[in-house]
C-alpha cells in the first residue's frame, strides 16, 4: 500500500515538472520569437516541406488588352526534425529531504536547457547568410549594423528587422554608442542614453538588437546576423514531452524531457551575417 501511495505522489509531482519545463522553454527561447515559428502535426513525417514563393512584379496595363500571367513558380525548403532533451534521475532521498522544490527546480532547468538547444540550432544557420562585411579579429561597429539594415532594405524588405549579437560583440556596440572611455561625454543619442540607463541596446535604424551567448563562435570571433523573420524557420512538434520510469532498486525515478524540433533557412536573401571579434 505504501508503494502505491509513493507512485501516486510521484505522478503528481512530475506532472508539475512538465508544466514548469514547458513554461521555461517557451519563455526563454529567443529564436521562436524572431523567426517564422511553425507547429508541426503528429504522424506527418520528420521532414517538413515549406513552400517558398518567388517574387513577382506588377506591369503596366493597356485598356482592352489582356494582361500577361505572372510567373508564380514556387520552390521548397526541407526542414528536418530531430529530438533534443534532458535526462534526470531523482532519488526518493533527495526529493523528500530537500528544503527546495526539487521537481519544480528541475522543470525550469530542463525548460531552459531545451530553449538554449533550440536557439543554438537556429543561430547556427547565420553562417549560411551572405557576408556583407567581415570583421574577423576586429570589432563589429554601429556602422556595420546600419549597413546590414540598408542592405536588406535595398532588397525591397520592409522589416521588422532583428540583429542577434554575441554579448562580447554587443559590448563594442554599447561602448561606441555611449562614448565609453572618451575624455569628455558629449550629448548622446537616444540609443546611447538607453545603453547607459538600461541593460540592452534597443533599436538602431528600426532594427531590434538582441544579445545571446548562444551565437556560434569560432576562436575569438562570433557569427552575428541582421535578418527578417522570413529568413529562418523553426518547427516544433507537440511541445515539450515527459516520460518517467520508476527504478525501485535505486529508490529513484528516471525523468526524460524531450522536444522534437528543427530549423532551416527559408530565404537566404532575407538575412546577412556580420562576423566579428568578441572582446569578452
Amino acid at each position: 500500500m505504501a508503494n502505491e501511495q509513493t507512485t501516486t505522489l510521484n505522478s503528481e509531482l512530475f506532472t508539475a515538472l512538465l508544466g514548469d519545463a514547458q513554461f521555461a522553454a517557451y519563455e526563454n527561447s529567443v529564436a521562436r520569437q524572431v523567426v517564422t515559428a511553425l507547429d508541426y502535426p503528429q504522424n506527418a513525417g520528420k521532414v517538413l516541406q515549406i513552400p517558398v514563393y518567388a517574387s513577382i512584379s506588377a506591369s503596366d496595363l493597356s485598356e482592352g488588352t489582356a494582361a500577361t500571367a505572372a510567373n508564380t513558380n514556387t520552390t521548397s525548403v526541407s526542414l528536418t526534425l530531430a529530438e533534443i532533451g534532458t535526462y534526470f534521475q531523482v532519488t526518493d532521498m533527495l526529493r523528500d529531504s530537500a528544503q527546495r522544490d526539487v521537481v519544480g527546480d528541475l522543470g525550469f532547468q530542463a525548460g531552459r536547457a531545451i530553449a538554449e538547444k533550440m536557439d543554438t540550432g537556429v543561430f547556427a544557420n547565420f553562417s549560411s547568410f551572405d557576408e556583407i562585411k567581415s570583421n574577423v579579429n576586429a570589432e563589429v561597429t554601429v556602422d556595420d549594423i546600419l549597413k546590414g539594415v540598408s542592405e536588406l532594405r535595398s532588397r525591397k524588405l520592409t522589416g521588422p528587422f532583428y540583429c542577434i549579437l554575441h554579448p562580447g560583440v554587443a559590448y563594442q556596440i554599447k561602448k561606441e554608442l555611449s562614448n565609453a572611455g572618451a575624455a569628455t561625454i558629449p550629448a548622446l543619442s537616444n540609443a546611447g542614453n538607453t545603453v547607459l540607463s538600461q541593460f540592452y541596446v534597443g533599436q538602431l535604424a528600426g532594427c531590434i538588437i538582441i544579445e545571446s551567448a548562444l551565437v556560434a563562435t569560432s576562436g575569438n570571433n562570433a557569427v552575428n546576423s541582421v535578418f527578417t523573420p522570413m529568413a529562418l524557420a523553426h518547427a516544433l512538434r507537440g511541445g515539450v514531452r515527459m516520460e518517467t520510469q520508476r527504478q525501485a532498486s535505486a529508490r529513484a525515478t528516471d525523468i526524460m524531457m524531450t522536444a522534437v524540433q528543427g530549423s532551416a533557412i527559408l530565404q537566404q536573401q532575407f538575412g546577412v551575417k556580420l562576423t566579428g571579434n568578441k572582446v569578452i
